[in-house]
């Protein structure tokens, strides 16, 4: 800051001293010329057009210096104009730099909604967003490091993934990646009790944003639900299960990872929930009437509801009972090819996953 401080001192001071030399030249050219009789410098005002015509390079020629003080006082201006040439070039393109670097580390900002924010960049990291550009969701991408945002922009379209690069600890500039109009933000730092001092700080800045942390500690799990974080992984705990369940089931294990991935070929089975809006033509019908109106003309699989329940949180409820009703504001959660996908959006009018701004 001190050295800051001391760069603007100097280049005050120079430019003072560059002001008054030049006031100094103007007043010695004017009392020179308005000494000559065949001088067109007949005044303060007409040295000041004269130099700024000689400064700026345009060189009309109306008015000029005859004497040879006044001369030598020209030939000043036409050597300082180059330099403010010089300085005018510098500066344009300092701006058109200072711009595209802006952009390039994202501080001029995104105009995402409904997106994804992931906070935190490493192959894991990439391997989220791989599954969510999958499933045709955007992703706002925060990092703290350059390097990254080169092989991020390098692996992704712009269109897909927009990438801020920032102190983690400046909230305010997290705003830049539109995080208050986010669905959700995934956590993904290396340590659980950054994550935890993270998540508080975020719930205070963005208390409607759905929080997402994958720990490495799962006994952690009710600390992080208590500070607000509304869901929680652990990679040791999923590929645990998923390994045991291969051991002794290894047909409902590949059923499994094939269901966890975003379906990008017409016949890839996926897991997905769409809404439930007042226009869905499913709406107010009961559990068992859309299960069998998906499952014969959609060839599509009712597994699950989610229900908003009196306390603001969402219920899943697995394999409900038949009389249970379908409600706008419900999600239903669907087993699905990737040929499904388009005319289920067509019929429902919301595209897959959760709709915050609904």
């Amino acid at each position: 800051m001190n050295i800051f401080r001391t760069s603007i001192s100097r280049r005050t001071f120079f430019i003072l001293i560059a002001i008054g030399l030049y006031l100094v030249l103007l007043v010695v050219l004017t009392s020179v010329e308005k000494s000559s009789q065949t001088s067109n410098i007949n005044g303060f005002q007409d040295a000041l057009w004269y130099s700024i015509v000689t400064l700026t390079t345009v060189g009309y020629g109306d008015i000029y210096p005859v004497t040879s003080i006044g001369r030598n006082i020209g030939y000043i201006f036409v050597l300082g104009s180059l330099g403010v040439l010089g300085l005018l070039i510098s500066r344009i393109t300092e701006v058109f730099v200072n711009i595209r670097e802006t952009r390039k580390m994202g501080l001029l900002g995104s105009n995402y909604k409904d997106h994804i924010v992931v906070i935190g960049w490493d192959m894991f990291a990439q391997s989220v967003v791989d599954e969510l550009i999958g499933a045709e969701k955007q992703v706002a991408v925060i990092t703290d490091n350059k390097d990254h945002m080169v092989s991020i922009r390098a692996r992704y379209n712009e269109t897909d993934v927009f990438v801020l690069v920032t102190d983690y600890s400046n909230y305010a500039v997290l705003e830049k990646a539109n995080i208050s109009h986010a669905s959700t933000v995934f956590l993904n730092f290396e340590d659980d009790t950054q994550k935890l001092v993270y998540s508080l700080n975020l719930k205070k800045q963005y208390g409607k944003v759905e929080h997402v942390v994958i720990l490495n500690n799962a006994d952690l799990e009710d600390t992080f639900h208590a500070a607000g974080v509304t869901f929680t992984l652990s990679k040791d705990g999923i590929a645990a299960k998923i390994v045991a369940s291969y051991i002794f089931e290894p047909d409902v294990a590949r059923y499994t990872v094939d269901l966890l991935s975003s379906a990008v070929a017409d016949d890839d089975y996926d897991i997905q929930q769409y809404l439930v809006t007042d226009k869905n033509p499913h709406a107010n019908r009961e559990y068992k009437d859309v299960f069998q109106s998906l499952k014969n003309e959609h060839n599509i699989i009712l597994i699950g509801i989610s229900k908003l329940g009196e306390d603001g949180n969402r219920k899943l409820i697995k394999n409900p009972a038949d009389t249970i009703t379908v409600s706008p504001g419900d999600y239903l959660i669907m087993i699905m090819t990737g040929e499904n996908e388009d005319p289920i959006t067509e019929l429902f009018g919301v595209s897959e996953g959760y709709n915050s701004t609904l």
